[in-house]
């Protein structure tokens, strides 16, 4: 079927006020972190080096328009899902209940992030990685444009985690708005360049599984482990964390200062 002009007036728009609210958001961060606090939040620098450059960033925002614009077919396919009832989702919370609602919401959380683990590792076999991955890992200095930036079919993927769900659970809608907020968020702190979560955080029985800027950070400069995004309990049952993790959370910048190159990493 060709879509007729209000359609395609109703893509475009969507389009352009999805990407310009990104934008905005990721550039005020960039701004106030990278340009007005680099050296106000020097001792906070990840990594000892900057890499970041103009090329770089137009790379990031070019691979993440693209990502952008192939996101949306998903968003037409979940809306003709409800609307033709296949989805299990609802705009009535009393028809779950709160209770029913906190429990999905927690655990969309944790097979959000299995979903991310298990395909981030496999887009990690070196076939895949060349075709695919390859894009994302070109920003080694991450920043707050790195966060999507994505060859185009590993943003398709990595989105498409919600489309087993709303097939399957109940799911009250507001819930993914928060879900994918959080998503935003935490995409956005995990390519920060900069962490400034305490370092007391590793004391915290439950907080200490949080994923940080640190943890995706040095999956970026080895390319290989952490490779969760929200948590570390699967590379940490499955054999995956990097070892000089929390030693450079701890350190900051020192520990890639002064950690060898050849150190042995998680496969």
């Amino acid at each position: 079927m060709i879509p007729d002009s209000s359609s395609l007036l109703t893509f475009v728009q969507g389009f352009v006020a999805q990407a310009l609210s990104y934008f905005v958001v990721v550039g005020l961060i960039y701004l106030a972190i990278w340009k007005w606090g680099e050296q106000r939040f020097r001792g906070a620098r990840v990594q000892a080096k900057r890499r970041v450059d103009g090329k770089q960033i137009r790379f990031e925002v070019k691979n993440t328009l693209i990502v952008l614009l192939a996101g949306i077919p998903l968003t037409f396919v979940i809306s003709w899902l409800y609307a033709s009832g296949a989805a299990k989702l609802t705009l009535d919370a009393s028809s779950i209940g709160w209770p029913t609602i906190v429990a999905t919401f927690v655990g969309l959380l944790i097979f959000n992030d299995a979903w991310f683990y298990f395909w981030h590792r496999l887009l990690h076999h070196p076939k895949l990685f060349r075709l695919v991955h390859s894009v994302h890992h070109k920003s080694v200095d991450v920043n707050p444009f790195s966060s999507y930036s994505f060859h185009w079919f590993e943003g398709m993927i990595l989105g498409a985690w919600v489309l087993p769900m709303v097939l399957l659970v109940p799911i009250y809608i507001p819930m993914l708005g928060v879900l994918h907020g959080i998503g935003l968020a935490n995409n956005v702190m995990s390519h920060l360049g900069y962490e400034f979560l305490p370092k007391g955080l590793l004391r915290v029985p439950l907080l200490r599984w949080m994923n940080t800027s640190t943890f995706h950070n040095l999956h970026h400069t080895s390319s290989r482990g952490n490779y969760a995004l929200m948590f570390r309990f699967w590379d940490r049952l499955l054999g995956t964390e990097l070892p000089n993790y929390e030693a450079t959370f701890l350190e900051r910048g020192a520990a890639l200062q002064t950690a060898p190159q050849t150190d042995k990493a998680p496969t």
